[in-house]
């Protein structure tokens, strides 16, 4: 990888989950009653132009209610981090894919329902 070269993210989704290093049922609205009980953000970057951490930072009616510290590893790298479904999570969601200085690569919205 020659210098100078930016780690860029190619793919960013809200799944049920991750199979295979692919997303699983990609959407905007799920359900608190879904089959695997959880969501998860899948983030692809390509290229990787060093080894480095992003955060996936969720939100949940603008409160951030985790931080996941990921891990990115040349020349390519695809990653996911997941929380499990409860009933007091309905409503609106937000996850900011960013780099540990705060540069946001993307914000992702959806939204959890009966």
């Amino acid at each position: 990888m020659r210098p100078g070269k930016k780690t860029i993210l190619v793919q960013a989704v809200m799944c049920e989950g991750v199979q295979n290093y692919s997303p699983v049922n990609p959407a905007v609205v799920f359900s608190i009653d879904s089959g695997s009980g959880k969501i998860s953000c899948f983030t692809a970057f390509d290229p990787v132009a060093k080894k480095m951490f992003i955060l996936h930072n969720w939100f949940h009616q603008g409160r951030i209610v985790t931080r996941k510290k990921l891990s990115l590893k040349p020349p390519k790298w695809s990653t996911f981090s997941s929380i499990q479904l409860r009933e007091m999570d309905k409503g609106p969601w937000s996850i900011e894919i960013s780099d540990p200085r705060g540069k946001i690569f993307k914000t992702l919205r959806f939204s959890i329902t009966d």
